[in-house]
């Protein structure tokens, strides 16, 4: 258990008299604070604060805990503020992702400007939407970008309203075909849905919406075609596959074309392909992003307008 932030959290529920405001204003869910709080009571082995109907209250155990919970964390917090430097504070950022070359590139950028930038802490997750989603909520984390197709913007949106989580498009776009640039199709400028039939899919196993799947194209039978289908879970895994099996092919986000000439990939349009898919940017409602989230975000944005196809 993390006992300074836990220390935080029960300061501040003491502070609003609110499990529900307290969570609000450190930017997490309601139910991941009480159990927290609840944790934090088991751990000690007493009742910090009695439940009312019209909120919380610190038991009589419970205000001289708190009471030396505030002067711990002062301390803490004059102690860092003491020791740690400008240049120290910099390389703080804890984001989840989707699977794209184009983020991950964005971030190799942005961890490019921090190499003198001393102590760095960094967390970069590649995941689904859904966990991602649940990462918000749960405060693991402050920033996200998830994915969707258009189709399934309703269920999403809602449910990112019902986290009392606030998104922003960053990038709207159609998948397009990776491939090996000794595939046999290698040489074809645009490709049709008739033709990969015959070739098998790469696909990401744990992904919770469709990754445009062969069977939706029209022309596509509902089999993927002979040539099958292969699960990965990162995307080493499927770089590798491509590169060493010319049969393969998968579908991705646009990526810079400087990343697919170092990897001997090709990226291509199918003229069946008209699906749009969104990446979004989350975080909780109210929450300001620190320095680190902006300069990211930045980086973000001018890789995209690199990307094949967008203008300006």
């Amino acid at each position: 258990m993390n006992n300074i932030l836990y220390l935080r959290y029960a300061v501040e529920v003491e502070k609003t008299g609110s499990i529900t405001k307290a969570a609000e204003n450190m930017f997490m869910g309601q139910p991941h604070l009480s159990k927290a709080i609840k944790e934090l009571e088991d751990s000690l082995g007493m009742t910090i604060f009695n439940r009312t109907s019209r909120g919380v209250v610190p038991t009589k155990r419970g205000a001289e805990f708190l009471n030396y919970a505030r002067n711990i964390i002062r301390q803490i917090d004059e102690m860092e503020a003491m020791y740690k430097s400008p240049e120290q504070t910099r390389g703080r950022l804890d984001i989840s992702v989707p699977r794209a070359s184009y983020i991950a590139y964005a971030f190799s950028q942005y961890v490019s400007q921090l190499q003198d930038a001393g102590h760095l802490a960094l967390n970069y997750r590649e995941t689904n939407s859904v966990r991602a989603i649940r990462g918000i909520a749960e405060g693991v984390n402050n920033l996200a970008i998830i994915r969707y197709q258009d189709i399934h913007e309703k269920y999403f949106i809602n449910a990112l309203k019902e986290r009392d989580i606030e998104h922003k498009t960053v990038f709207e776009f159609e998948y397009m075909v990776m491939m090996s640039n000794k595939h046999p199709l290698a040489e074809k400028s645009e490709l049709s849905g008739e033709e990969l039939r015959q070739y098998t899919e790469i696909v990401y196993g744990d992904s919770t919406i469709p990754e445009l799947p062969i069977s939706q194209i029209k022309g596509a039978n509902t089999e993927c075609g002979c040539g099958g289908r292969i699960e990965v879970y990162d995307r080493a895994s499927r770089m590798e596959i491509l590169c060493s099996n010319p049969q393969t092919f998968m579908w991705v986000s646009p990526m810079p074309e400087d990343m697919t000439y170092m990897t001997g990939l090709l990226l291509k349009k199918c003229s069946n392909s008209r699906k749009k898919y969104k990446d979004v940017l989350i975080y909780r409602r109210g929450y300001r992003l620190n320095k680190d989230e902006q300069d990211f975000c930045q980086k973000l944005y001018a890789v995209i307008k690199r990307l094949p196809g967008i203008q300006g």
